[in-house]
């Protein structure tokens, strides 16, 4: 498997600059590329070889290949397919936000990153326009990272519904809480049930000497002679 890794990779690193592959080729090297990627290491191998190539259509055959073989169940290569989402070639980063929007990754750098590629666009109109305009690369860029920027926005929005939610009963959540409820009302009851001070004012002459000799442990003062 590695020997057939190494001669794609070899066969896509004598492509230069300006080399153009077509639609048809780039689908097929991207397919064989995603048989190789089975084995442990083979996706971050792929990513330092591949991803940062001179050639956008080689850019581009790496990164669909990782999406087909679904690389980022296997590796953490989110900082990866950040830089993507700033390529210089628009069809880069409509795939790269496809591979976001597939795996459901999820940052705060993430969302920015999105947020900046989308811009303005509003859906459903842009969907609709994109459709009819196959051909801009940018607009489908735009597109599929507000799709992807929306998906994780809905899923902080039901998480933060969710977490308003009751217990379900016999949960270790609902457990804990009629364990502090418990424990509330106890403290209650012998808050209610503890003794009360109170305080009144200290008259004058009282207090003075004499009482204090006759608090247990004090010392006596000497007795005067007659």
């Amino acid at each position: 498997m590695q020997l057939r890794y190494r001669m794609l990779v070899f066969k896509l690193n004598r492509v230069t600059r300006h080399d153009r592959i077509s639609a048809v080729e780039e689908i097929a090297l991207a397919g064989q590329l995603a048989e190789q990627l089975e084995k442990p290491g083979m996706v971050e191998r792929l990513v330092a070889d591949l991803f940062d190539h001179e050639n956008s259509h080689v850019r581009r055959i790496a990164l669909n290949a990782v999406r087909r073989a679904h690389g980022y169940r296997q590796a953490d290569i989110s900082l990866a397919l950040l830089r993507k989402l700033g390529d210089p070639e628009p069809w880069l980063r409509h795939d790269a936000a496809w591979v976001l929007h597939e795996a459901g990754l999820d940052s705060p750098h993430i969302r920015a990153a999105l947020r900046q590629l989308a811009g303005p666009v509003m859906l459903p109109y842009d969907l609709n326009r994109a459709k009819a305009n196959p051909t801009d690369a940018l607009l489908h860029a735009q597109v599929r990272a507000r799709q992807a920027l929306d998906v994780l926005l809905a899923r902080q929005t039901a998480g933060k519904a969710v977490a308003k939610l009751p217990y379900a009963a016999g949960t270790l959540g609902h457990s804990h809480k009629k364990r502090r409820e418990q424990l509330k009302v106890t403290f209650e009851k012998h808050r209610e049930r503890g003794a009360k001070l109170n305080f009144r004012r200290l008259e004058p002459g009282e207090g003075g000497e004499s009482n204090a000799a006759k608090r247990p442990g004090s010392k006596a003062g000497p007795v005067p002679k007659p």
